[in-house]
């Protein structure tokens, strides 16, 4: 009878309603839970069973069932937290965890309520591991794939590789009147001796300014750099320098054969040790940087500014001169550290002119006798005196040869003094032979420029005089300044027979030929030397030209040079240079010395047997020559730079961006989950950054307990990315998501399900008492 099926129906509706009313207790026992979600109920009528009535058939219902208990996933209100690891997520997005006996992340979970363990392992209450990514702290990229997420306890130390140094120099300090070199003025073995002194002297510098950097220890070192002015308008020298007994920068092969038996640089034994770069800066006549030279400072501390020897280039995309360092005793390689003085190198190469200049300066012979006066190009011959007194008279003579800067030799060409002309005369006859610019500097010296910029082979082989009297006002040499003596070959050598192309390093032997000679060198040619003091003889053979690779000029040079212990090289001009490995000193002047005494075979590829012209060492003074040259001195100024205004000398920025090792003292996390480190070593580094995953189904992930989420085929794979990335939410850091439970609604919610479990219950009385009525039917 229907009077049965009402009563399972009420009966369906009771166990219903029971369920019911446990979702809405879970969700009510959960008000306060980290970012819980909650749950919904939803119930369905239970198939129908088929009546006959008057009008036909008809259907009754049998009951109710639970059709879904599906999660709500909306948003939770953010609760404020003190704890920097603690993260809630403001839009779709779960983090990933990892239970430590899995080795897959199969856990999601919306509470970021996180914290690390004693291994610095980022965990949620239970101890799973939280996921991310590593970041690289120094470009601050994210690295491999998603894992544990780390952030260790301390950070290694970092080698100091940049160096901002900004200052003003005071444009009011007037300029020197005889150029002192802070390369000259800086003596490292002051230290060793008996009474030790600083490497420099207080009074050799105008201004001085330091800054704290780092080796690869983590130890700090003190670099102090120096400024001076220099004889030349708006120009400053610079010295960058650390303590001499600190410096172990390693020799190169060259200089260790020069030390020998040094293969680092060694305060007790050399002048330039601690002094890691010297340059000069330019500025213009607003005060702003337009032009920086560096150099390095080898060990017996001479800089020849004049020559490419020591000048330090950059290259295209470098910004900075760099200048090699070494603190930890490193015996493979020198540390690389670019100094930045407010300006940039554009990548604008800039061609100088080759300028030579005479050794010695003319004097005016004045009222009395006065020489205090040096000479001018308008000065007449018969006023021309040297620095003894003696005057030059009609019909001395100045001799020279050399060559154009196209390598076409001139000479020997005499000029005649006619003491009715002024000194004009004579230099542009020079300047026309020379196709350079002739000249008199302020110190009364012959100097000639060259009309074309770059590369040169001007040269004077031959500058001599003949005087009645003795005179002397230029001096024999005229010529590139430099400390350390150097020989010239007589004769120069072509890259092709009947061309004056010269030759270059890279040259194939069996592509050098003599000026004016159609045979080029061959295997087995040899050209015999003798060098040094003592004449020791020497000879080069050359190689099988046939071999792979083939033999070049270079490898001549290489072999001259280990045999002959100075520098070998080859100039604009094709001649072969010998430059002693020792700077002269007063005390100790070069014995370089070189002599072809024949050639075996071959073209006489350096001119004819003989001694090599001589270049003596200069070591009292600089004449303001230079080698003509292609280089990468042009500088822009930056935001922040160092200028040359009319106020005292000061540091008005300086940075570096090496650290000792540090201990970690706090974190804290951005939006995107960057979880960044703060260490006791003052480095703030982003360490890591969570990952997020989300669901094409959210309704078809599956509860574990303790917030916890997990995949299944309903819910589909998960998608993970960054936060604020692929349509997941971004990161609230130092928040906690609070429980998605609307009480009001919860309420409401089980008064209807209180009122549905009541009629349920009176339906299976009103049953129960019509069943009673029946079975009373016989009585």
């Amino acid at each position: 009878m229907s009077i049965s099926s009402s009563l399972y129906a009420g009966i369906s509706g009771l166990s219903t309603m029971g369920e019911s009313m446990g979702v809405l207790g879970d969700n009510v026992a959960n008000v306060n839970t980290v970012a819980f979600k909650s749950s919904r109920s939803t119930f369905q009528d239970i198939l129908s069973q088929s009546v006959s009535t008057a009008s036909g058939g008809a259907q009754v219902g049998r009951g109710v069932t639970l059709s879904t208990i599906s999660s709500l996933f909306a948003q939770g209100s953010f609760e404020s937290s003190s704890s920097p690891t603690d993260m809630a997520i403001g839009g779709q997005g779960f983090f990933m965890l990892r239970a430590p006996d899995n080795a897959a992340a199969d856990m999601y979970t919306r509470a970021g309520e996180f914290g690390f363990d004693q291994n610095g392992n980022l965990i949620n209450p239970a101890g799973y591991y939280t996921q991310g990514w590593t970041i690289d702290s120094a470009t601050g990229e994210r690295q491999g794939t998603i894992g544990d997420i780390n952030i260790g306890k301390n950070t290694p130390p970092v080698t100091t590789t940049k160096v901002d140094v900004i200052v003003n120099l005071d444009s009011r300090k007037l300029n020197e009147v005889n150029e002192d070199r802070l390369f000259n003025s800086w003596n490292a073995t002051n230290l060793a001796a008996a009474n030790p002194t600083d490497p420099i002297d207080s009074n050799k510098y105008d201004y001085t300014t330091a800054v704290k950097i780092y080796d690869a220890k983590g130890a700090s070192h003190d670099l102090s750099v120096y400024y001076d002015r220099t004889t030349v308008d708006n120009q400053w020298e610079f010295l960058v320098t650390c303590d001499p007994t600190e410096d172990l920068r390693v020799l190169n092969t060259t200089e260790q054969a020069i030390y020998n038996p040094d293969t680092r640089y060694n305060y007790l034994n050399h002048k330039g040790a601690g002094a890691l770069m010297y340059g000069t800066i330019q500025f213009d006549t607003s005060g702003n940087i337009s032009q920086i030279d560096g150099y390095k400072v080898p060990p017996d501390g001479k800089v020849d500014p004049s020559l490419a020897e020591n000048r330090l280039y950059l290259e295209a995309g470098t910004s900075y001169f760099q200048m090699p360092a070494n603190f930890t005793g490193d015996t493979r390689t020198n540390d690389l550290i670019s100094i930045n003085f407010g300006s940039r190198y554009e990548s604008v190469v800039t061609p100088i002119h080759q300028v030579l200049v005479s050794d010695n300066g003319a004097r005016v012979n004045g009222a009395g006798g006065d020489l205090s006066g040096y000479i001018t190009s308008a000065t007449k011959w018969a006023d021309v005196a040297d620095a003894s007194g003696k005057l030059l008279a009609n019909g001395d003579t100045f001799t020279y040869s050399g060559y154009q800067n196209t390598s076409v030799p001139i000479g020997p060409i005499t000029y005649t003094i006619d003491t009715t002309k002024d000194v004009q005369d004579f230099l542009t006859q020079i300047g026309l032979d020379f196709k350079c610019t002739a000249t008199i500097d302020s110190q009364g010296r012959l100097r000639l420029s060259d009309n074309t910029i770059g590369d040169s082979s001007m040269f004077v082989t031959q500058f001599s005089h003949t005087t009645a009297s003795g005179a002397d006002p230029f001096g024999s040499q005229v010529n590139i300044t430099t400390s350390k003596k150097m020989v010239v070959s007589t004769g120069r050598a072509v890259s092709a027979a009947g061309t004056t192309t010269p030759i270059t390093a890279a040259t194939l032997l069996s592509s050098v030929y003599a000026v004016g000679n159609a045979t080029p060198l061959a295997t087995g040619d040899q050209i015999d030397f003798t060098y040094g003091a003592s004449s020791t003889p020497y000879s080069y053979t050359v190689p099988n030209t046939g071999a792979t690779p083939p033999p070049t000029v270079q490898d001549m040079l290489n072999d001259i040079e280990a045999n002959m212990k100075c520098s070998a090289s080859i100039d604009a001009a094709g001649r072969l240079v010998l430059t002693d490995w020792v700077a002269d000193t007063v005390a100790t002047p070069s014995t370089l010395a070189a002599t072809i005494t024949s050639y075996n075979g071959g073209p006489n590829i350096f001119g004819a047997a003989a001694a090599f012209d001589a270049i003596p060492a200069d070591v009292n003074t600089e004449d303001g020559s230079q080698q003509g040259d292609v280089v990468t001195t042009s500088q822009a100024p930056e935001a922040l730079a160092t200028t040359q205004y009319a106020n005292s000398s000061t540091t008005i920025f300086q940075d570096q961006d090496g650290f000792a090792s540090g201990f970690l003292q706090s974190v804290s996390t951005d939006v995107d989950g960057v979880i960044t480190g703060h260490y006791s070593n003052g480095q703030v580094l982003k360490k890591a950054q969570v990952a997020l995953a989300s669901f094409s189904n959210l309704g078809g992930l599956r509860k574990e307990g303790g917030n916890i989420f997990k995949e299944t085929t309903d819910s589909g794979a998960p998608v993970t990315g960054t936060p604020g990335t692929n349509g997941l939410g971004s990161i609230a850091p130092n928040a906690l998501e609070q429980s998605n439970v609307d009480l009001g609604t919860e309420f409401v919610k089980l008064i209807t399900v209180q009122r549905g479990f009541q009629a349920n219950s009176k339906i299976i009385t009103t049953v129960d008492d019509m069943l009673n009525e029946l079975i009373n039917i016989k009585r």
